[in-house]
């Protein structure tokens, strides 16, 4: 399980430094900052070694960087394609997002990294400085998972599904930017500078003596060994409205969550359960079954929009007995190994995506409760039969629903909201969304009017 974000960025730099055969990478987004750039440092090193490497990447973040793609895909190892991708490569994609949103708003939300067909990392991260405690402002808290054995031939087929789809076009087939094999020799040379001078920095050396580094570097990594399923919705999802079992992720993963007898927890960024939903949820508690839900505050989240969507169904699930609680932005459930080294202010944001039923069933993916990844995008999870690793991600969420990193919601006397924690270790209330700028309830008061909740 890697909670850690920096154990998350060294997972996937090692499995691209040690890969003999394949690397197959699927991603929402991978920026081009400095994350990016190492491990496309990684990557190309890797193609240099005669590694075959296809990466599958979804346009919507895209805007301006064809060339870079371009560039890569030059080298005779590696393929580059993108998904669903808009027709106009420059500004105009704007336009083209917002006349066309019914296509071009359907997105290839899916996350793996795999290597030879022997190891993959699944999960909530994509490929960035906010997903490995890289920023100096804002830095998720998100959960992958490594895994090893038949699992990964699952997630192979996966990506070779959206490979092979008609959504996935050639980057040299989208781009008029011309690119010649010169550029890419260029580019090779930066990254290699750029890794040289960073990689004896106290940043760098941390991760390199890192507990989790030396167990990678000594083929010592503490596997749990468990039956794991792969779920994920088809690439047709794109073009199919209706809910269908040989189509969509969720029906096919629902029947292990009307299972749950005695817990539910659930962590998801991005919170719009719907009336559906929130039906469900409430039915379930009224059966027996102690719910938990861990979101992100006002403060904390990334998404204004969608906190317009969630703020609406708190009340009728707290008055339900459903515990709920929201992520404070000074929140520090894993203690990185690199808070000291990065100078600014630190602001954490859920990202992770897992849910535990009965102590038992863990599920973790790339998938939000919300209208978006039910029928817009496209998700991956992996749900795993395993009592040790629900110990382990148990305590992750417990940590991460302490008074320390969390709001508890209540409803008080009077049925108004009420937002209770810890700060400098005394319990504080709070009668109003707690350490939220003015322009982020404005924004929020403003989403709230407009019928944007199917889009969320």
């Amino acid at each position: 399980m890697l909670s850690d974000n920096t154990d998350a960025f060294v997972a996937r730099f090692a499995l691209a430094t040690v890969a003999e055969k394949t690397l197959d990478i699927q991603y929402y987004i991978m920026h081009n900052d400095a994350s990016g750039q190492y491990l496309a440092y990684a990557i190309l090193s890797a193609a240099d070694r005669g590694v075959h490497v296809r990466i599958l990447v979804d346009d919507i973040n895209l805007s301006g960087r064809d060339s870079n793609f371009k560039m890569m895909s030059q080298h005779e190892n590696i393929e580059i394609r993108i998904f669903n991708p808009l027709t106009n490569r420059d500004w105009f994609r704007n336009i083209e997002l917002l006349s066309n949103l019914d296509r071009a708003g359907r997105r290839m939300h899916n996350k793996a990294f795999i290597a030879d067909n022997a190891s993959a990392i699944i999960g909530g991260r994509n490929i960035g400085d906010e997903y490995f405690d890289a920023r100096n402002n804002l830095n998720f808290v998100d959960l992958d998972l490594l895994t090893v054995g038949p699992i990964v031939a699952d997630i192979t087929k996966s990506f070779n599904d959206y490979w092979g789809s008609h959504w996935a076009t050639p980057i040299e087939s989208l781009s008029k930017t011309r690119v010649v094999k010169k550029q890419l020799m260029t580019l090779r040379s930066k990254l290699k500078d750029k890794w040289h001078r960073v990689k004896n920095t106290e940043y760098f050396q941390t991760l390199k003596h890192a507990e989790f580094t030396q167990k990678i570097i000594s083929k010592q990594v503490d596997f749990i060994w468990a039956e794991a399923n792969l779920f994920y919705d088809r690439p047709e999802k794109i073009s199919n409205d209706a809910l269908n079992q040989t189509i969509h992720i969720g029906p096919q993963v629902m029947p292990y969550f009307e299972r749950a007898n005695c817990e539910l927890l659930i962590a998801t960024p991005y919170f719009v359960p719907g009336n559906r939903g929130s039906n469900w949820l409430k039915n379930k508690q009224n059966q027996g079954v102690e719910i938990t839900i861990l979101t992100n505050s006002l403060a904390a989240t990334d998404v204004i929009a969608v906190h317009a969507g969630y703020k609406k169904y708190r009340k009728q699930l707290l008055a339900s007995n459903i515990n709920l609680h929201e992520l404070k932005p000074t929140a520090q459930p894993t203690l990185s190994k690199t808070n000291k080294l990065i100078e600014g202010s630190r602001h954490a944001s859920l990202h992770a995506k897992y849910m535990v039923v009965d102590q038992q069933y863990v599920f973790v993916g790339s998938a939000n409760i919300d209208p978006r990844s039910e029928l817009l995008n496209t998700e991956i999870g992996i749900m795993v039969n395993s009592k040790a690793l629900a110990k382990q991600t148990i305590e992750l969420f417990k940590k991460s629903t302490s008074p320390d990193s969390s709001y508890q919601l209540r409803l008080n006397k009077e049925n108004n909201l009420e937002w209770s924690t810890e700060e400098a270790g005394h319990e504080v209330h709070y009668s109003y969304e707690p350490k939220a700028s003015l322009m982020k309830k404005l924004g929020v008061f403003i989403m709230s009017l407009l019928p944007i909740e199917d889009l969320l």
